[in-house]
């Protein structure tokens, strides 16, 4: 009985000390998200601010080809798709947004980030999925 108790106490010792506490996001805060095709790719951090809300950092669209068709990535979360965000600047370009939010009064369960080149047929590549550590 007193190793299990002093176990115990080490490991809520150590978890306080780490920052970790029941019901927070610490692990899933900062998760890298990226996902490339041919002629474009897009790279971001995705926060997860709530049970119905999250935060993309640092995102980043390149336009890798030289075809004069624009780029452009839309987030996803079952059941909803939020609008395109375009990089029409041409070969080699890059453009960037620091923080973009979004939420859905339902709750989101995940969401994962695709990323194309406007063609006839749109060229598109998804990303892994990120879950929600709140729900």
């Amino acid at each position: 009985m007193k190793k299990r108790g002093i176990a115990a106490v080490v490991a809520g010792l150590a978890a306080t000390v780490l920052g970790f506490t029941p019901g927070t996001a610490n692990a899933y805060d900062n998760e890298p998200l990226s996902a490339s095709t041919t002629g474009a790719s897009v790279s971001l951090t995705v926060d997860w601010t709530g049970s119905d809300s999250f935060t993309l950092r640092n995102v980043k669209l390149s336009d890798t080809s030289c075809d004069a068709h624009p780029v452009f990535f839309y987030v996803s979360v079952p059941g909803f798709q939020y609008p395109n965000h375009w990089n029409s600047s041409g070969c080699g370009t890059t453009s960037t947004w620091g923080s973009l939010s979004g939420s859905e009064d339902s709750g989101i369960h995940s969401l994962w980030v695709t990323v194309c080149r406007d063609t006839t047929f749109d060229n598109c590549s998804s990303s892994h999925g990120s879950i929600n550590p709140y729900n």
